[in-house]
This record gives structure tokens, C-alpha cells and sequence, in this order.
């Protein structure tokens, strides 16, 4: 009986955001195109991002935008500008830093590559945390992996932010 309730319960849920207009921003539409988001994604070329970070995040961006290489004909031309910094949290008594945290910002602008017309521009940030030990090549990794991790999650805000401006905007089916 539980379960009959729940299935009903989930039912009506999905019912009732389907008449509000709810759709899920990845969702593959139901008129005749079939490529969704993917669509819009393929036509982005991310410009190259200055340092160890930007390569980082640049990488994960095609990946997720053009897994098959670099637009040849883009429609779009996302620009990234990234600002790091080291604030230390957990100071000891002896003024030694045992925790810091990365900060990483990226101010970004989609533009359409004929015109050069900004579209959307923001900022995204992202905050990654990371223990100082004894080891110094303990310390280098973990500081190594919050950058990758703060970059990461820029990416997939990123991802998420222009989804949403294509949707708004263009995607009028």
C-alpha cells in the first residue's frame, strides 16, 4: 500500500510541475529537435585561459561544450578572465598557517563571434580547502587538488549559467 502511495504521490508531483511550465534544462525536446542543449553547447569556442587553472578549466569546458574538438564555425566566443588567492584560516599559536583556503574567481562573457556583441557576462566563484601537514609534497598536493577542485566546480557553474542563458533566450520552441 506504501508503495501504491508513493508512486501516486510522485505522479501527481511530475503532473503538477508539467503544468506549470517546469521542464528540465538538459531535457531533449519533443518537437522534432532532438539535440537539446547540445545544440547551443557546440557552438561555443572557449578562448584560452591564462594560467595553470584556466588550462584546467578551459579543458573541462570543451569537454563539456564540443567533446570533438574546437568549433569550426562558432556562433559564440566565451571569454574568461580568472583571479586566484591563498587567505589562511587556521593560524597556531606560533603564527603557523595550518589551513588555508583557495579562492578562485572567473569573470566571464559570452559574445557572438560575428558581431562581438557581449550576450551574458557574471562571475562565478568557487572556495576549496586544504590542510598545511609536515610533508611539504603533501602540502603541494592538497593545495594542487583544491585549485583543480575550485576550477571544477567553475566549470560546471559555468556549464550550468550558459545552459540557462541559452534556454532563456534562444531556445524559444
Amino acid at each position: 500500500m506504501k508503495r501504491v502511495l508513493g508512486f501516486a504521490l510522485v505522479v501527481g508531483a511530475a503532473a503538477s510541475l508539467g503544468a506549470c511550465g517546469f521542464h528540465p534544462l538538459y531535457a531533449t525536446p519533443a518537437s522534432g529537435n532532438s539535440q537539446g542543449m547540445t545544440q547551443y553547447y557546440s557552438q561555443v569556442l572557449v578562448e584560452p585561459i591564462q594560467g595553470r587553472q584556466g588550462v584546467h578549466l578551459r579543458n573541462q569546458l570543451m569537454d563539456a561544450f564540443t567533446p570533438g574538438g574546437t568549433p569550426t564555425n562558432a556562433a559564440y566566443r566565451l571569454s574568461i578572465r580568472l583571479e586566484e588567492q591563498k587567505e589562511g584560516l587556521a593560524i597556531q599559536q606560533d603564527t603557523r598557517i595550518t589551513r588555508y583556503n583557495y579562492n578562485l574567481t572567473a569573470k566571464y562573457e559570452l559574445k557572438d563571434a560575428v558581431s562581438g556583441q557581449i550576450l551574458d557576462r557574471g562571475i562565478s566563484r568557487s572556495i576549496a580547502p586544504y590542510n598545511v601537514v609536515d610533508s611539504q609534497f603533501a602540502t603541494l598536493s592538497a593545495e594542487r587538488d583544491a585549485q583543480e577542485r575550485a576550477a571544477r566546480e567553475i566549470g560546471e557553474d559555468l556549464r550550468v549559467r550558459l545552459g540557462l542563458y541559452f534556454e532563456q533566450h534562444l531556445n524559444k520552441s
